[in-house]
């Protein structure tokens, strides 16, 4: 038969916790409020609050709370939110019922509050796993509360450090991109001035505004085929600003297992709000938030509902914008759409800026070399460009190395060649 449990009424909790809480040293005890213990409706309710508990820690507090009480099911969850309840032992068997434990865990960016709450009465083992947990937490220093670094490294989403690369010797700008000087233009306008000058956008603001608003823009859409500088272009902003670049690929965010996609969005979000200022780079997507229209699977429309909530909630932070980069604008959901404040579409270069692209890439052909050659390439990209040229490299460097000839550029008979034949297929030399 099964040792019957000691039980506790609210005084007894109320002393017994305290009691345990006074034997943590008060330093420990920085990172998580005493709790405050109350009881109405017939529930002993214990709350309290602590510092940033992110994805890896709430396993943690999970294991730790099994070693009291096994079994636990999820009752409830949300991006956000987590709500665990034990299970009432009979025999073998783990039944759940309204008066069994249950403990809630509301996720913030910088905290973590938790509910537990049981009807008239707790049991030993209940009280145990409680304590464990405050005990468990408050024993995490100041150097578990999230770094924003470390939070989306662990998710796979990498940071662009403009000041950084500019130590090591590496200054990116608009000359990195060749033409496009309208979206230069657009860009500075859209972003660049308002991120450098917010107090001065705001008196234009106040002079013209009947009430007092901001117009910054809180989100840009960057719309183009593949290879056309998005990516790029985010970056130049990023160094023109001086602040951060935090760059989102899609495959980081999506996962197999519902709802924990929703859930590194907002982690994301969260952890980008951490940064005085930044931008956030959000690529493909029309991934991330297809059109409602032709019908949504569950998961999709609740990682759309996290993206627009979290749009909704960073326009608030001063010098911080969110970029969303895409090749197909047509399949976004109209409601993200509107949370943007401006679209500046990348068009594939034209004549002039293909030369000026390869100029770049060819800088020891002469001007009426690059314009044949540019002119054979229509419908490529900056990026298609680049590799054409990168390929007709790596082929005469192997042509030199196989003839045991010093190296050299490559002739523009070598790059025209190539161009006519497909850079993809190998010449006779």
């Amino acid at each position: 038969m099964e040792q019957q449990k000691k039980t506790f009424d609210i005084l007894q909790v109320k002393d017994a916790i305290l009691s345990e809480i006074g034997s943590i040293p008060k330093e420990s005890r920085n990172y998580a409020s005493i709790p405050e213990i109350s009881f109405a409706s017939d529930d002993i309710t214990i709350d309290f609050v602590t510092g940033y508990v992110g994805q890896d820690l709430l396993l943690d507090c999970v294991e730790v709370l099994s070693h009291s009480i096994e079994n636990w099911r999820i009752y409830s969850i949300e991006t956000g939110y987590l709500c665990l309840q034990s299970p009432i032992n009979k025999g073998f068997d783990a039944k759940y019922g309204t008066e069994s434990l249950k403990i809630r865990f509301t996720l913030y960016s910088d905290k973590c509050k938790i509910t537990c709450s049981k009807k008239l009465e707790m049991n030993s083992s209940e009280l145990i796993s409680i304590l464990s947990l405050y005990k468990f937490l408050s024993s995490q220093s100041s150097v578990q509360q999230s770094d924003p670094y470390d939070t989306l490294s662990q998710l796979g989403v990498s940071v662009y450090d403009p000041l950084q690369e500019m130590k090591n010797g590496n200054r990116l700008g608009f000359e990195r991109i060749a033409g496009y000087e309208s979206i230069k233009k657009e860009i500075q306008e859209a972003i660049i001035f308002p991120l450098s000058h917010p107090d001065f956008f705001d008196k234009i603001g106040n002079l013209t505004k009947k009430f007092p608003m901001k117009n910054r823009p809180r989100a840009i859409l960057f719309e183009g085929d593949p290879g056309v500088g998005k990516t790029t272009m985010a970056k130049i902003v990023s160094a023109e600003c001086k602040i951060p670049l935090i760059y989102v690929p899609i495959e980081t965010i999506l996962s197999k297992y519902y709802g924990e996609s929703s859930q590194n969005l907002a982690m994301v979000f969260d952890a980008a709000s951490k940064f005085p200022s930044c931008l956030l780079f959000l690529d493909e997507i029309d991934s991330l938030a297809g059109s409602r229209e032709g019908g949504m699977f569950d998961a999709t429309r609740k990682l759309l509902s996290v993206l627009l909530r979290k749009l909704d909630g960073f326009e608030v932070k001063s010098g911080t914008i969110t970029i969303g980069a895409t090749n197909r604008k047509k399949d976004l959901d109209s409601a993200l759409l509107s949370r943007f404040d401006k679209s500046i579409y990348f068009p594939l270069p034209n004549h002039p800026e293909r030369k000026e692209i390869l100029k770049t890439y060819a800088q020891h052909l002469n001007e009426d070399e690059c314009i044949d050659l540019s002119e054979e390439m229509e419908g490529l990209s900056g990026r298609n460009i680049k590799d054409y040229c990168d390929s007709v490299e790596r082929k005469w460097a192997t042509f030199l190395l196989k003839n045991e000839k010093e190296a050299t550029a490559p002739p523009f008979r070598f790059y025209y060649e190539t161009l006519k034949l497909g850079f993809s297929k190998e010449i006779d030399t």
